[in-house]
């Protein structure tokens, strides 16, 4: 199915992204939480050290960072094709976040000059409508995270929404979400009903994985 409006290549997504967030809020997106209760207990479960490297990709205003930081994660690196985004995070984290790595980069063509022992994702992946998008994401993983490395990842759930933003995206069960990454083994399944800034209810799915060594 073509969608006119969606963005399909870097500098249309950028483009998008950067829109979203310089015309809008901090708080007045759909998927504000002030504290990422679903990613935090995910984290905790994958049972990575605070020195380990972790990457959030898609971070946008995300509030992860603030509160792997407070718990003492000391190598931390938040990706998003919003400068804007990157800048407000920053700002906000002050002196407490000066070893915090902002990268502007786009997720489907990530090549990193080292690797991760965590990655997080959180509603980034359901975006990925088409099987070109997300085979370049699966790449962009593959040369980010270490073997035995692990994976965060969360989208909407079969009950969620179809669109976000005003573009479509793919649902989910746990079992389908797991299946995208063939190989990697499901050590734990979670999700949560997310409670948007404007009181609706938005239903996420999340696996959490382990890369083959």
């Amino acid at each position: 199915m073509s969608h006119p409006a969606r963005p399909t290549d870097p500098t249309s997504r950028q483009d998008f992204w950067e829109g979203v967030h310089d015309t809008k809020d901090v708080d007045a997106v759909s998927w504000w939480q002030s504290v990422p209760e679903l990613s935090l207990s995910l984290v905790e479960q994958a049972k990575v050290e605070t020195d380990d490297p972790i990457i959030d990709v898609g971070a946008g205003w995300s509030t992860l960072v603030d509160h792997l930081v407070a718990r003492q994660y000391r190598d931390l690196t938040a990706v998003d094709l919003s400068t804007t985004a990157l800048g407000t995070v920053r700002s906000r984290l002050g002196p407490a976040g000066e070893h915090v790595i902002f990268q502007m980069a786009d997720v489907l063509d990530l090549r990193p000059n080292r690797r991760y022992t965590l990655w997080h994702d959180r509603a980034v992946y359901h975006f990925l409508i088409e099987p070109d998008e997300r085979a370049d994401y699966f790449a962009s993983l593959e040369r980010c995270l270490h073997p035995g490395g692990r994976v965060i990842v969360a989208t909407f759930g079969p009950d969620g929404p179809t669109t976000c933003s005003g573009l479509p995206i793919v649902r989910y069960t746990h079992r389908e979400l797991a299946a995208e990454f063939p190989s990697y083994e499901l050590i734990a399944t979670s999700g949560e009903d997310h409670v948007t800034p404007w009181g609706s209810t938005q239903q996420f799915t999340a696996v959490l994985l382990r890369r083959p060594d």
